[in-house]
């Protein structure tokens, strides 16, 4: 996990946010191998075994998706990964395509609950957790989300995310409560996060890349 991504952490528990206290009894080139984080407020502690900050013990999904470069592609540009200020979120199987966005795009990537393989990439942290995600609040630059993320999950996703924040998801995923959807296709949706939530959504048709 990278230090400097602590910041942005707190407490999955319902009270109020505070940073999180990092103590690392490992760690290489400012990243935290083996750790604890814990909370100020509720003295809940939540290990980092090699470097996988662990919230809860959620088994990992079973293998199965191939990493595309297609994917990749529409992660970087839908969630417009343009540049290496902020860091986005790769929720489940959105991590197995990590290495091909980072191909694309200098965004640090943060994936919660990927593939074991995903979670051995090369990527600014791995989380694994249920229910609430422990980002705070509009500290996340964008996010790409699972069609079986709970309600919950999904609604402290879009609590983390900045004002302007991209979120990215299956059609089978209903639109939540204070984004607007900007484009739409067979696939997939991408909304975006306003102050207001107001206004007529901006729909645009997608294409598939060439191959």
């Amino acid at each position: 996990m990278f230090v400097e991504l602590i910041e942005s952490l707190r407490c999955p528990r319902a009270h109020e946010e505070i940073p999180l206290i990092a103590a690392a009894t490992r760690s290489e080139a400012r990243h935290i191998i083996d750790g604890t984080l814990g909370c100020p407020i509720c003295g809940a502690e939540f290990a980092i075994r090699d470097g996988v900050a662990r919230f809860d013990e959620t088994p990992p999904p079973a293998e199965g998706i191939e990493a595309s470069a297609e994917i990749g592609m529409r992660v970087a540009a839908f969630l417009e990964l343009t540049d290496a200020r902020g860091f986005a979120v790769l929720s489940g199987s959105w991590g197995t395509h990590a290495d091909h966005v980072l191909r694309l795009a200098e965004t640090p990537l943060v994936l919660v609950n990927p593939t074991e393989s995903a979670a051995r990439l090369d990527v600014s942290a791995v989380l694994r957790i249920q229910g609430r995600l422990p980002f705070a609040a509009g500290s996340v630059r964008a996010m790409a989300l699972e069609a079986s993320d709970s309600p919950e999950f999904v609604v402290s996703g879009v609590a983390a995310l900045r004002n302007g924040g991209r979120l990215l998801a299956p059609v089978q995923l209903a639109l939540p409560a204070g984004i607007s959807e900007l484009v739409r296709d067979d696939r997939h949706w991408v909304g975006e996060k306003s102050a207001a939530s107001a206004g007529t959504p901006r729909l645009v048709a997608l294409k598939r890349a060439d191959r």
